[in-house]
């Protein structure tokens, strides 16, 4: 049914059908569920959880969180690899719920089981088994799903169904709109906005935003390399394409400063193209480097940089990025697309494009003098008084605003209002 799992929608339907009318005779007295919720002992071993300075210590709820398309257990941040937004965004709010004495499962495409923060992984066929609990408290799809999975998931469980959406669209195939669900999070009001004509009525909505690695936080004191750094960092149609005529446009205004792109090295595809193509980015002037990093790696650099660089025409709908990039203290200079402006909440440096609501389109034109001009600009401006109290503002507000434990009691609440 989804991706090879080998558990086809018949036997899984007819398995939750069994399960479910098993679930009242099953059903424990709440003491016993206390005693008998899986997880304790994992948590009981963590350190700092914020609920074991309460009286009570057993999970309060239990999440479940369904990705189909990748597999990671909640240490994938931790891996020297890059990392996309929709992971990271499941990792570090689970690992704050388990904090908060939550219990939280992932289901994804992992081969074997595994626990880490106190949170298990397991394969995607053994969902529909689990379902049968009925203290599960919620199940949140992430990032993509398919309809037809999303229906056996709501024969196999009476939970809320929610879906987390970072697509900037729906989409038949890989974000459907699927009636089964009983609610959305949004990422960004750019998001929910733009899809709102196709959310069912019965669907409840809430635009809870990304934030950052933990890692980034209170990082915007570090001091910065010398000469300039500018960092781009993002899939190669956020923008690498854009980068050789910025660049060379920005080295007739300024002489001394590195460049380092973290983008895939393979945007077309083609293995020869892309050799080429990268080996070009790699022997343009004041070029450090080209490739993908892991996310810890990626935030150092960050913390040495002083200016992020996205003309980016994708439509993005948080940019996890651009976040950290900002929580660092890093000048910022985007493009008004999509939720691009929403994110920096005032503090970057816009440069206009068109067609900016466009929920699929990625290929309108970036005006590279303007662009050029404004990072000159921006690095003109570092070690000004006016640029030091820009910066330390908007490290301030990025570090109150965009801290993944911010984020518990919004989703907490969000889940609550299904059963109030």
């Amino acid at each position: 049914l989804w991706d090879g799992t080998g558990i086809s929608a018949a036997k899984a339907s007819k398995g939750s059908d069994q399960l479910i009318a098993k679930e009242d005779a099953m059903r424990p007295s709440c003491k016993k569920r206390r005693r008998v919720r899986k997880g304790v002992s994992e948590l009981e071993a963590m350190p700092n959880l914020y609920y074991k300075s309460g009286a009570r210590r057993i999970p309060l709820m239990h999440l479940v969180f369904v990705d189909i398309v990748y597999g990671y257990g909640a240490d994938r941040p931790e891996a020297d690899a890059p990392l996309g937004g929709t992971t990271s965004a499941v990792c570090f709010l689970a690992r704050e719920l388990v904090k908060a004495g939550h219990r939280c499962t992932f289901f994804n495409t992992i081969k074997e089981p595994q626990t880490s923060h106190g949170i298990e992984a397991q394969p995607l066929d053994r969902l529909i088994a689990v379902l049968a609990d009925p203290d599960i408290s919620a199940v949140i799809f992430c990032g993509r799903w398919k309809a037809e999975m999303v229906n056996v998931v709501r024969q196999a469980t009476r939970a809320p169904l929610l879906a987390w959406m970072h697509e900037s669209t729906f989409h038949p195939k890989l974000v459907p709109v699927a009636d089964a669900f009983d609610g959305i999070v949004f990422v960004s009001e750019w998001q929910q906005r733009i899809n709102q004509s196709q959310v069912p009525k019965h669907w409840k909505q809430a635009v809870l935003r990304n934030a950052m690695n933990p890692a980034a936080e209170n990082a915007g004191d570090h001091a910065k390399a010398s000469p300039p750094l500018l960092i781009y960092a993002g899939g190669a149609a956020r923008g690498v394409f854009h980068l050789p005529p910025i660049l060379e446009k920005l080295g007739q205004l300024q002489k001394n400063f590195d460049v380092e792109i973290y983008c895939n090295t393979n945007p077309s595809g083609d293995a020869t193209q892309d050799e080429k193509y990268i080996s070009f980015l790699r022997s343009l002037p004041h070029i450090k480097h080209v490739g993908m990093v892991g996310q810890r790696k990626l935030i150092e650099r960050m913390k040495v940089a002083s200016v992020f660089i996205s003309p980016n025409p994708w439509p993005e709908t948080s940019c996890i990025a651009l976040i950290e990039a900002m929580a660092c203290g890093l000048s910022s200079i985007i493009t008004n697309r999509a939720a691009l402006p929403e994110t920096a909440s005032g503090f970057a440096r816009v440069i206009a494009i068109e067609d900016i609501d466009h929920p699929m389109r990625f290929d309108m034109p970036v005006p590279h003098e303007l662009f050029a001009g404004a990072v000159s600009d921006a690095m003109n401006d570092l070690g000004t008084d006016d640029d030091i109290k820009k910066r330390s503002k908007q490290v301030a507000y990025f570090n109150a605003h965009y801290q993944w434990k911010q984020r518990v009691e919004a989703w907490l609440d969000f889940v609550k209002s299904f059963t109030a």
